[in-house]
C-alpha cells in the first residue's frame, strides 16, 4: 500500500511516501521528476528492508537554499497518519548548536562572556565540592569542564523532577568527574544544562524564551519551539514515537517529551525550519544572515582538537568532521522515539537536516548513509554504487534487527513466566520512596501487578532472582535491577537509594 503527495515551492518539491505492511514503496509512481530520486528511492527501500514505517524525513540545502524536502514513513502507525512538511520532530541533542548560538547572542548583547565562571554565572550559590572560578562557560559548552552530576541530568532527560530550588540544588553539588579531568573532553549533556539554568534565572521568560528571542524568531523558525507543553496544546503535528524495541516499532512508546524533560536542553521543530537555521550560518548569504557575522564565525570556531577518528573536534554545539569528503559542522542527537543528525559544509554552502520518530539503530545507521548519499549528490557526484553499497549494509541491518527483536521478545517472556511477586511482598513494596537528588517514586498495585512510576518513567515490576530483587524496564529494551532491603523500607536503583516515606 502506498500513499504519495507531492507538494511544490517556488524551488523545491516535496515528496511523502508512506509504506504500510512492509511493502516496497516504488517512487517510479511519483510524477513530478527530480535530480534527488535515488536518494530519496534509497530511503523508502532502507525502510522496507527493515521493516521500519515510522517517519523520515530529510531538507537538502545547495547554494544557501533549501532545495529538497522528502517525507517517508508514519507520524501516526495506528492511525495512519503520515509524515510531511508540516511535521514538527523533537531535535534531541543536535538543540546544543542552538544553545550555543544563543549563548554567543547573549554575549554579544552584554549578558554574558565565553570566559564567564560559574562564581559568575551563579553567585548566589554555594558550591560544596568544585571551585567555581575554575570553570568558564568555554568549558561548560566544549564538554572540557571535568564536571559531573548525574542525578541532574538524568532528571532532566528522563523524570522532569526537578523545580527551581532542585535546579540550583544541582549547580552546588557539582563534583569533579571522577576519570575525566578538567581540559579533556567529555560529551555531557551538563554544561547545557547549566546555561539553561542560567538563563532561567537571567532572561525574561527563562531559557525557552532565550532559545525563541535569540535565535528561533531571527532565523524565522516559526515551526520551532522548546515550549512543548504550549505546542501539544495547540495541537501542533508531533510524530508519535515509536522504537523497534517495541512491538517491532508498530505501537506508540509511552515516553513524551514535556516541558520539565526538555530540560536535558532539546527544541521540537520542523525539519525545513532546522534547514532555514543553516541557511543562516552559510557563508553565500553572510550578508542576510540574521546573525552578526562575529557570532556566525564564533559559533563555527574549533574549541576541541582530535576527539576520535570520526571527529576532528567540537565548538559551540558543533562536532567537526568529515563526511563524503567534506569539511562539516554536525551534530546528532536521540532520545526514546527520535534519531536525529544535521550538518552543513561552509566551505561548498550545503546543508542536510536527516530526523526520525524512531529512535535505535535502523534510524542511527540511517542517518549517516542518508547524509553520505545526499553530500555526494549535492556536489553533483554519482551515488549509484555508494547506494548498492549501502542497501546491502541495510541487508545485514535487517538481520541484526530482526535477531534483536528476537531476543527482546526473549527476555520478556522470560521477565513474565518468573513466578509472580507474592501478596506479601506486594504490600510490603507498595509505596512511596524519596532520594533527595532523583526525586520521589511510587510503587502501586494495579491489576494485580505492581507498577513503578518515577517521574514520567514508569514499568511495571517484575520478580527478580531473589525475593528482594525485581527488574524494571523504564525505557524500550532497557533494563534496571531494582533491590530492597529485608523490610521493603529503602530500595536501591540505579544506584540511588529511596527511602519510604509512605
Amino acid at each position: 500500500m502506498q500513499h504519495l503527495s507531492i507538494r511544490k515551492g517556488n524551488h523545491m518539491a516535496s515528496k511523502t511516501f508512506v509504506c504500510l505492511v512492509y511493502l516496497l514503496c516504488f517512487i517510479s509512481s511519483v510524477s513530478v521528476a527530480s535530480e534527488y530520486t535515488p536518494l530519496d528511492n534509497f530511503i523508502v527501500k532502507a525502510k522496507s528492508m527493515t521493516k521500519s514505517v515510522s517517519g523520515t524525513s530529510v531538507v537538502l540545502i545547495k547554494d544557501g537554499q533549501i532545495t529538497h524536502e522528502v517525507h517517508v514513513g508514519m507520524a501516526n502507525v495506528e492511525k495512519q497518519i503520515p509524515v510531511d512538511t508540516n511535521s514538527v520532530y523533537y531535535f534531541a541533542s543536535t538543540t546544543k548548536a542552538i544553545m550555543g548560538l544563543a549563548t554567543l547572542q547573549a554575549e554579544k548583547e552584554g549578558l554574558l562572556s565565553k570566559d564567564s565562571t560559574l562564581r559568575q554565572l551563579f553567585p548566589n550559590v554555594k558550591f560544596s565540592f568544585i571551585n567555581p572560578d575554575n570553570y568558564s562557560v568555554k568549558d561548560l559548552l566544549s564538554h572540557r569542564s571535568g564536571l559531573t552530576n548525574d542525578a541532574m541530568t538524568w532528571t532532566f532527560s528522563y523524570t522532569g523532577n526537578h523545580d527551581k530550588k532542585q535546579r540550583l540544588h544541582f549547580v552546588s553539588s557539582l563534583k569533579p568527574h571522577p576519570k575525566i579531568k578538567k581540559g579533556e573532553f567529555g560529551y555531557t549533556n551538563l554544561g547545557y544544562n547549566l546555561l539553561a539554568i542560567w538563563f532561567d534565572e537571567n532572561y525574561e521568560g527563562g531559557w525557552t524564551n532565550a532559545i525563541k528571542e535569540l535565535v528561533l524568531s531571527p532565523a524565522g523558525m516559526k515551526n520551532s519551539t522548546a515550549d512543548v507543553d504550549q505546542a501539544r496544546l495547540q495541537n501542533w503535528p508531533i510524530p508519535s514515537s515509536y522504537s523497534y524495541k517495541f512491538r517491532s516499532g508498530q505501537s506508540e512508546i509511552y515516553m513524551n517529551k514535556n516541558n520539565a524533560t526538555l530540560y536535558s536542553v532539546g527544541i521540537f521543530a520542523r525539519p525545513n525550519d532546522w534547514g532555514k537555521l543553516i541557511t543562516h550560518l552559510l557563508p553565500i548569504n553572510v550578508e542576510r544572515s540574521a546573525f552578526p557575522k562575529s557570532v556566525v564565525r564564533a559559533s563555527q570556531q574549533l574549541l576541541v582538537s582530535d576527539i576520535d577518528s570520526y571527529f576532528s573536534g567540537y565548538g559551540w554545539g558543533w562536532m567537526h568532521s568529515k563526511v563524503a569528503g567534506e569539511s562539516v559542522l554536525m551534530h546528532t542527537g536521540g532520545f526514546d522515539g527520535a534519531s536525529v543528525q544535521v550538518s552543513y559544509a561552509p566551505e561548498k554552502n550545503l546543508g542536510v537536516v536527516v530526523v526520525h520518530n524512531e529512535s535505535g539503530l535502523i534510524a542511527n545507521e540511517l542517518n549517516g548513509r542518508i547524509t553520505e548519499i545526499a553530500y555526494k549528490m549535492l556536489t553533483n557526484q554519482d551515488v549509484s554504487r555508494l547506494i548498492e553499497f549501502h542497501q546491502e549494509e541495510m541487508t545485514d541491518l535487517a538481520v541484526y534487527v530482526e535477531k534483536a527483536k528476537a531476543e527482546l521478545a526473549a527476555k520478556r517472556e522470560d521477565l513474565s513466566k518468573r513466578g509472580s511477586i507474592s501478596p506479601s511482598l506486594k504490600s510490603l513494596l507498595e509505596g512511596v520512596y524519596e532520594n533527595t537528588e532523583v526525586g520521589r517514586l511510587t510503587i502501586k498495585q494495579r491489576d494485580s501487578d505492581l507498577h513503578l512510576a518515577w517521574g514520567d518513567l514508569q514499568s511495571k515490576v517484575y520478580s527478580g532472582q531473589a525475593d528482594n530483587e525485581f527488574i524494571v524496564e523504564l525505557r524500550p529494551g532497557k533494563f534496571y535491577e531494582l533491590t530492597a532491603d529485608k523490610s521493603m523500607s529503602v530500595i536501591e536503583l540505579k544506584d540511588w537509594q529511596f527511602q519510604k516515606v509512605r
